[in-house]
């Protein structure tokens, strides 16, 4: 998922030149671990869509992946415009028009309570001005190692 995530951010970097930079950050520990196919990428694609292409200056995105006790925590970030309370909430609750597929974000919440069901946390914060972070918290019991 990492490699993907990694190809993916490479690809755009070319694409967008300088309009952004990005960095990928992750324990050693989790590196062997197996994740849900495809949940970093709509992540940062939304990052690049509603972060990079809004700016007029640089934005810089990060994807962070902790071993924090028995917890996984996967988070994406950017420092874009952000969004206010009333399109947070939106976004939180699913009722906001989609541009584009718009099956990004529920499609990983959705996926993530199927595979973990409770223990699965799924959070997104935001403010105007100040970018926008999704955080994920999986149970690290419940994720299974790689034997590719």
């Amino acid at each position: 998922e990492l490699e993907h995530v990694r190809n993916y951010l490479m690809i755009q970097h070319m694409r967008y030149k300088n309009k952004f930079t990005y960095d990928i950050e992750a324990d050693e520990d989790v590196l062997e671990l197996a994740s849900l196919k495809l949940m970093l990428q709509p992540l940062v694609e939304n990052a690049i869509y509603h972060g990079v292409e809004k700016m007029l200056t640089p934005c810089t995105i990060s994807v962070t992946i902790k071993e924090e006790g028995e917890r996984i925590t996967i988070t994406v970030s950017d420092n874009g415009p952000g969004m206010t309370e009333d399109e947070l909430e939106a976004v939180r609750t699913f009722t906001a028009e989609p541009k584009g597929h718009g099956i990004g974000l529920k499609n990983i919440y959705e996926r993530l309570k199927m595979a973990f069901d409770q223990e699965a946390d799924f959070n997104i914060s935001s403010s105007c001005g100040s970018g926008t972070t999704v955080t994920i918290r999986i149970p690290k019991a419940e994720v299974m190692k790689n034997n590719d």
